[in-house]
């Protein structure tokens, strides 16, 4: 019989003199097992009676679908396939491979213990009084350790769930491991590494997973590092922390515990880690959520670091250093051991309070949300950020020394004076961004706020886009002597003011942007083939064509440019249509032509930081035209009427969004006088005259961060003189083209409409003088009763410049 020492089946607590006396007996072998010759092999099937067995070196038992007793492998190979049997010890380099079997332990042994052996267990279940599964090292000079790999299986135990040593590794996949007394953890590790993934669970109603000391036996003889990795899996302390680290590690062999991809830590006492007095761990969250706190007791030591999107919500306590990067979250506070560090970095943010935390850096996108008020010995910004909390608290956040380049977020009251406030206690170096956030109320009484102090050092701080809405106006920041403050600017409006005073002045550029289209539709209608007839086609066509109805429909689109008053400036489009029809009036010593219109524009104003306006027009109107075919003179008038549907979408100084929108009336009319003046081979010139007017009404309201404004009517008087020269080209099939350009200068002369912003008036000139350049082409098929325009200009201006216009259109007459 072998005498060889067998392993034991618990290795990791003190244990008494009687618990060495059992463990004695267990080691003296099974006196009573049938043992096989080394090198035999042995199958046994079902029916058979149930033995104990022994496997010597190189001998190999096979149970398939059999019941069996105590097996003990030494240095052999037992296989077993639907098999149930007791407990199974396997030691000095044997072999056990268990597939869609059951190990049934009466005893406080363990179902499976492995001594520098290793195991295969699939779809299998191990149940025991003791542990399910212990993997241990010989305590020989040289130690070789054990493995395990579990699949689609269940481990149960009384005393613990499972033990790993060191130099001896387990590997769960899709298995549940669990600890079932009420001392019971699920996994303990002295030095060993367990590998835990699949959805894997460990439960234990103490402690999910305790790390141990290694040896009883012989406490300073060399351990290994303890591992703990889990890769989509939980591991769970009913009464106590997921993971406990009960004993003083080594130095440098601070235990490791990775937790990866959707795993999860549940501690019933609301611990995810806890770390007694001398030991040591490293926690390491990537992309998993987890929720509880890390608790370390004093003379303990950790870190934690969560990367690629990790989540946590809870307490460090005591923790010496914390790393949060790859657009990771933590929240909760942070308590360091006086010398703690905390760095965050790419796109990473910590939402909580430090304390004992003397370092702390903020890079590539990170973002710290203090919570309450900080201190720190040095803080080190590379493009990230701070923000002092929420509205409705105002904190302080003091730095002995303060470097790098980052944003720091502040709300202030500037009713009230309360503000958040950035104290530097010794130096700042860099170059560093306040934002402050922006308010469309009025402050009382308009006094400057001081908002930081800044001992020494040469940094320099700015606000971001250079200015705070507050109001009607913008705040600037002025740095005097050690502090810094925010100074109210009366020359620069706020950007929700200057959002009212774009959307106040767009109105009549959209309404002449109409109006213009329809004009050009009665120099078309003169120089058609049909009465009335321009002198030119008159000329060509002596058909004497009578007078005829018209319906015609033109698409038209403008970019414009436009400055204002106060140094500021938007970009304007305008798309729209407009459909109209006429009919000749027989009456007086020329030609009379009356007609209706209506159509549809949509203007989008891109204005300053990203803010929008837009403005949505109806509008129905008539004109009446005269044209003199003996002498060339005509005059053309116009009169419409519009509805407005004005939306401002307004990018406050501080990024924060605020919005209003309003309806309002406008109308107009435009008086055009000139003259067609035709040469030989179809060459013309018109000199023409035009005075155009509108008036809008005007609107109160309210953006809804509570900016008020007032809007007087908008008015309008615009003169416009010019010039148009061109030819009427008859082609080969009797068909008519007529190209033209048209030069002329027009002038805007209201320079004094106003609006009002939280009762300050501002003045909103639009006045300008512009010089503008349009051609245009018409095609009159010789047999048709219809013809198609088209026309692209462009202007500049004192005020606003067209980038580009251009319409299209088309018409019939019968």
């Amino acid at each position: 019989m072998n005498n060889e020492i067998k392993n034991p089946s618990r290795f990791y607590k003190p244990v008494s003199m009687a618990s060495c006396l059992s463990l004695l007996i267990l080691t003296t072998g099974n006196v009573c097992a049938r043992s096989l010759d080394p090198g035999e092999t042995e199958t046994v099937t079902p029916g058979s009676a149930p033995e104990a067995w022994y496997i010597p070196p190189a001998a190999v038992l096979n149970l398939n679908g059999a019941d069996a007793l105590e097996i003990e492998v030494g240095r052999g190979t037992l296989n077993a396939q639907s098999a149930t049997t007791a407990q199974i010890d396997a030691f000095s380099g044997a072999t056990v491979n268990l597939t869609d079997s059951t190990v049934v332990n009466t005893t406080t042994n363990a179902a499976l213990s492995l001594l520098d052996s290793r195991a295969t267990i699939t779809t299998s279940s191990l149940n025991s009084q003791g542990y399910a599964l212990t993997l241990a090292r010989d305590l020989r000079p040289v130690s070789i350790g054990s493995s395990a790999t579990i699949t689609n299986s269940t481990l149960t135990g009384e005393l613990g769930g499972g033990a790993v040593t060191s130099f001896s590794s387990l590997n769960l996949i899709g298995s549940r491991l669990e600890g079932t007394g009420i001392l019971a953890n699920g996994l303990e590790l002295a030095g060993g590494h367990a590998n835990v993934s699949a959805a894997s669970q460990i439960v234990g109603s103490i402690h999910g997973v305790e790390f141990q000391e290694d040896s009883m036996f012989a406490p300073t003889e060399l351990t290994a590092q303890s591992h703990l990795t889990l890769d989509n899996s939980s591991v769970q302390g009913r009464t106590g922390a997921a993971i406990s680290v009960d004993f003083a590690t080594p130095a440098g062999q601070a235990v490791l515990i990775d937790v990866l991809n959707g795993s999860s830590l549940i501690g019933g006492n609301g611990h995810l880690l806890e770390v007694v007095d001398g030991a040591a761990a490293r926690l390491q969250v990537d992309n998993s959520k987890l929720a509880g706190d890390i608790d370390v007791a004093a003379g303990g030591s950790a870190s934690v670091q969560l990367r690629n999107s990790a989540n946590l919500v809870g307490n460090l306590i005591n923790v010496d250093s914390v790393t949060v990067d790859s657009k990771s979250l933590l929240t909760g506070n942070v308590q360091g051991t006086g010398a703690g560090v905390i760095a965050l970095d790419q796109g990473a943010v910590f939402q909580g309070a430090v304390s004992g935390v003397s370092d702390m850096s903020v890079n590539r996108g990170a973002q710290w949300n203090m919570v309450g008020s900080n201190a720190l010995t040095s803080l080190n910004m590379d493009a990230g950020s701070v923000r002092f909390g929420s509205s409705e608290a105002f904190n302080r956040l003091d730095v002995a020394r303060l470097s790098g380049n980052g944003q720091f977020l502040m709300d202030t009251d500037l009713a009230t004076g309360q503000t958040d406030f950035l104290n530097v206690t010794e130096s700042a170096t860099g170059s560093h961004q306040l934002l402050v956030a922006a308010t469309g109320s009025e402050p009382v009484t308009g006094a400057p706020v001081m908002i930081g102090n800044i001992a020494a050092g040469d940094a320099v701080f700015t606000l971001q886009n250079g200015q705070v809405d507050v109001g009607a106006y913008a705040y600037k920041l002025m740095r005097e002597g050690e502090g810094l403050f925010l100074q109210p600017d009366k020359e620069t409006p706020s950007t929700g003011t200057q959002s009212a005073l774009a959307i106040a002045g767009t109105a009549p550029t959209v309404i002449y942007a109409e109006m213009t289209t329809l004009n050009t539709r009665l120099g078309d209608r003169r120089m058609t083939g049909n009465q009335p007839t321009a002198q030119s086609f008159d000329a060509l066509d002596a058909d004497g064509k009578k007078s005829s109805y018209g319906l015609w429909m033109r698409t038209y689109g403008n970019s414009y440019n436009v400055k204002n008053s106060y140094g500021d400036g938007y970009k304007q489009n305008q798309t729209g249509v407009s459909i109209g029809v006429d009919a000749p009036l027989p009456i007086g010593d020329g030609q009379w032509l009356i007609g209706a219109f209506g159509g549809y524009s949509k203007t989008d104003l891109n204005l300053k930081r990203g803010s929008a306006g837009s403005i949505d027009s109806v509008y129905l109107g008539s004109y009446l035209t005269w044209f003199d075919q003996q002498t060339g003179y005509y005059v053309d008038t116009v009169a419409k009427i519009n509805r407005f549907n004005n939306d401002v979408k307004v990018s406050m100084s501080d990024g924060t969004q605020t919005k209003a929108d309003f309806d309002n009336i406008g109308v107009s009319a435009s008086v055009e006088v000139g003259k067609h003046i035709v040469f030989n081979r179809g060459y013309f010139i018109e000199p023409s005259v035009q005075v155009g007017a509108a008036i809008v009404e005007g609107k109160d309201y309210a953006l809804d961060n509570g900016l008020e404004i007032t809007n007087d009517e908008t008015r309008s008087l615009l003169g416009n003189v010019g010039l148009a020269v061109g030819r009427e080209i008859v082609l080969d099939d009797g068909s008519k083209l007529q190209p033209r350009l048209r030069a002329a200068v027009t002038h805007e002369f209201i320079n004094n409409n106003r609006i009002s912003a939280n009762g300050s008036d501002f003045k909103n000139d639009l006045s300008s003088t512009n010089v503008a350049l349009t051609g245009g082409l018409n095609y009159a098929p010789a047999a048709g009763n219809w013809q198609i325009y088209a026309e692209v200009g462009t202007s500049r201006g004192t005020t606003v410049d067209q980038e580009i216009g251009g319409n299209l259109g088309v018409s019939f007459n019968f």
